[in-house]
């Protein structure tokens, strides 16, 4: 298929799948076949409904009683590896049964060729959207019956529909609904399969009407999200799979897929959906994510099956007649991609699962948590409901134009925007070299258009008077032209509040690395740039503002009694005490790392105030405006040079030749969010000759860090002397004996 469509292959996110990983998934679905719903020969059982009829079981809708149970849908057939591997377990069924009835081996071809002709169309269905990709499969699965005795044309006999799985059409000609789904579909964020039929399944809808489940509730309750990432193609065919079994009211799905959904917090009501219904869920997280490495995935090389940076899992979801119990079982591999597959070819799956999740609320998690701990978690108030009015950080999609170090530098760049002298295609060959799409020219997107923008400039009078400072990285203050015509996401009032001299806000986020320390929050005092904290594109950061319009932001009924009146400064000192205490930061590691932090307050006003005076310290020092301390600074500087700067012998160096600071490994290595503070700094000017000014700054920050790690430590023996986290800050542990 590769070969066929290579473009269309990689837009649609399809990927060739390893035969080890089908036939896993195809041995452990025909398993629960034979096991759950006691059909002897698996996915070739040749029982009808009316087996389940005589048990008092109910017939699915548009099916008649002798209509057979095991009716097999592939929704993304590709190059065919799901359909050998279905059609030879099918054939492996068919020859135990043929030997167990003691047939002579002689008839076992002419009973297998009248199974192909008259039983394989209407069992085994597949879909494939790509028209040319489907003769290379017909060819492929030819090729296996010509292993059994068949001819390769026998292949015709295996019903192969082109179209596209995620539309009405195509499932109106299956007309019954499948009993067994399995495949690989495609991984496509931004999928080009937008059609209203499947957004509406997505909320469980058919022509306006909540028929089915929908992804965006749990518990009876919509998501609330601002952003909710569910329109994933992997999602969708996820979600066309069950609804087959919804219609049939039993079967089993074996897919392979992204595994973001097993954690991802914005999935829990597609994870609730799957834990309601269905009896038995089992799950083999292959990882390989190059994005998401967690601890054992540092013990060695660890590598996607597939060639892509996104790790995948393998789940299968299985509905029994009459279950009375459910369960789900987890296991994961790590490594080479050669030991996944070797491990997978020879393993026995229920080993390799052999691990019990009990997902519980709010997230429904199909990873292994730490229940006790995150139950404490959920007894603290979400900083969100104490802070209630918040924002993203600002996005202005264009940071490299609309952001400098140098105000000079950036108001020359904006007078080039302004300048009718220069054209746009001058422009968008100096700054757009890499347009983002082929759809817009270099530059311009759905939102914003080049020659508009521009024109827009040289309207403006007071164009001169938009630069203003912002907030960019942490400690590195930047200046940004701030102007609707050159920003795409200024987050309106919030961010026109932090513009005011009283201005100071906490940045928090959520959906940490699983590797990073739990350290992804600031104190901000201006307007501030969205990667402030982790500047991977990989969801934004929030920004909670302690006063909007003159108005404290604090919802005052979540303070305890004895807190009533203190002043909304000394909560967010505390709040900023609190987010940088070590204790805080491990033991509620697992929770911080998936959502929004929550408070505990102290139980004594005087644990309060002792906690509060020592983040006010922190804020201080993280605020202060001008971070620059005298000095007498070279003035011969050289350039930052190409990987540098690097930290060896205690010094940080910008070049093989130049010592810039003495630094100790602790204070190199300190980090807020995804940023290595002394590094990212200095990186962020390499090839430019620093100012007396810049290494001011820059030595600054470097005292700077080993003051807040001084004060961190204070924190931290403070809350040992109040008698620990829990003591301190009232949180009742819970006791997993009981």
């Amino acid at each position: 298929m590769a070969r066929l469509s290579p473009r269309a292959r990689r837009e649609r996110g399809v990927f060739y799948t390893p035969w080890e990983v089908a036939e896993a998934i195809v041995r452990q679905v025909d398993r629960r076949l034979k096991l759950d719903l006691h059909l002897p020969h698996g996915l070739a059982d040749g029982s009808t409904w009316e087996r389940f009829l005589r048990q008092g079981y109910k017939l699915p809708e548009g099916l008649k009683p002798t209509d057979l149970i095991v009716r097999i849908l592939e929704p993304s057939a590709g190059s065919g590896v799901f359909l050998v591997a279905a059609i030879r377990q099918i054939y492996q069924n068919f020859s135990q049964r043929h030997i167990a009835e003691h047939l002579p081996p002689s008839s076992l071809t002419a009973r297998w060729q009248a199974f192909v002709e008259e039983d394989l169309p209407d069992r085994l269905h597949a879909i494939e959207l790509l028209s040319d990709a489907i003769p290379a499969a017909r060819d492929t699965i030819g090729q296996f019956l010509e292993t059994t005795g068949l001819n390769s044309t026998a292949a015709e006999f295996v019903s192969l529909h082109c179209g596209n799985a995620l539309e009405p059409q195509i499932h109106s000609e299956l007309a019954q609904p499948a009993t067994v789904v399995i495949g690989n579909p495609p991984y496509a964020a931004a999928s080009t399969n937008t059609g209203e039929w499947i957004k509406e399944l997505l909320r469980g809808k058919i022509g306006g009407n909540q028929l089915y489940r929908s992804y965006f509730e749990s518990d009876g309750q919509p998501l609330k999200e601002r952003k909710l990432w569910l329109h994933d193609d992997y999602v969708k065919f996820l979600r066309i799979s069950q609804w087959h079994l919804e219609r049939a009211g039993l079967g089993v799905i074996g897919l392979v897929t992204n595994h973001g959904y097993l954690d991802n917090v914005t999935f829990r009501g597609l994870r609730f959906q799957l834990a309601d219904q269905f009896d038995r869920i089992e799950i083999l997280d292959l990882n390989g994510n190059s994005k998401k490495r967690g601890t054992s995935a540092r013990l060695s090389r660890d590598e996607s099956v597939f060639d892509i940076g996104q790790g995948v899992a393998l789940s299968l979801f299985s509905n029994f007649p009459r279950s009375t119990q459910k369960a789900i079982h987890y296991g994961e591999l790590w490594g080479p991609r050669s030991g996944k597959l070797r491990t997978m070819a020879t393993d026995d799956w229920e080993v390799l699962t052999s691990q019990k999740l009990s997902p519980s609320p709010p997230h429904y998690f199909f990873t292994p948590r730490g229940v006790d701990i995150s139950s404490e978690y959920q007894r603290g108030i979400p900083i969100t409901d104490l802070i209630p009015q918040s924002t993203s950080t600002v996005v202005t999609a264009r940071d490299a134009i609309v952001i400098d170090t140098d105000r000079e530098r950036l108001l020359a760049r904006i007078a080039e925007f302004r300048d009718i002298e220069i054209h746009d295609d001058a422009l968008r060959a100096k700054y757009f070299p890499r347009p983002r799409s082929g759809k817009y020219p270099p530059g311009d997107t759905r939102g914003w258009k080049l020659t508009k923008a521009r024109a827009a400039l040289r309207d403006d009078a007071a164009w001169q008077e938009r630069i203003i400072e912002c907030a960019y990285r942490p400690f590195d203050r930047r200046w940004v032209y701030w102007s609707p015509e050159m920003i795409d996401w200024p987050r309106g009032e919030v961010m026109q509040s932090m513009q005011s001299a009283d201005a100071l806000a906490l940045v928090v986020r959520r959906q940490m690395p699983p590797d990073r320390p739990c350290n992804f929050f600031l104190a901000t005092d201006t307007l501030t740039i969205d990667g402030i904290l982790r500047s991977d594109n990989r969801g934004n950061e929030t920004l909670l503002p302690m006063v909007l319009h003159g108005q404290e932001n604090l919802c005052r009924e979540y303070l305890p009694k004895h807190l009533a009146n203190v002043h909304v400064r000394e909560v967010f000192a505390y709040l900023y005490s609190l987010f940088q205490m070590s204790e805080y930061r491990t033991h509620f590691a697992e929770s911080l790392r998936i959502e929004y932090p929550r408070v505990f307050f102290p139980t004594t006003k005087a644990a309060f105030d002792e906690l509060a005076h020592l983040g006010e310290l922190l804020l201080s020092l993280h605020l202060r405006r001008s971070t620059t301390r005298k000095m007498t600074a070279p003035s011969d500087l050289p350039s930052v040079a190409s990987g540098y700067p690097k930290w060896q012998d205690n010094r940080v160096w910008i070049d093989r030749e130049t010592p810039l600071v003495k630094v100790d490994q602790a204070a190199w290595l300190f980090h807020i969010g995804s940023h290595q503070v002394l590094r990212k700094w200095l990186k962020d000017r390499r090839h430019t000759c620093l100012t007396t000014e810049e290494v001011a700054n820059y030595l600054a920050i470097v005292d700077l860090i080993g003051q807040t790690q001084s004060i961190v430590a204070q924190i931290d023996l403070a809350i040992k002397k109040l008698g620990g986290l829990h003591r301190a800050l009232g949180i009742e542990p819970i006791d997993s004996t009981t």
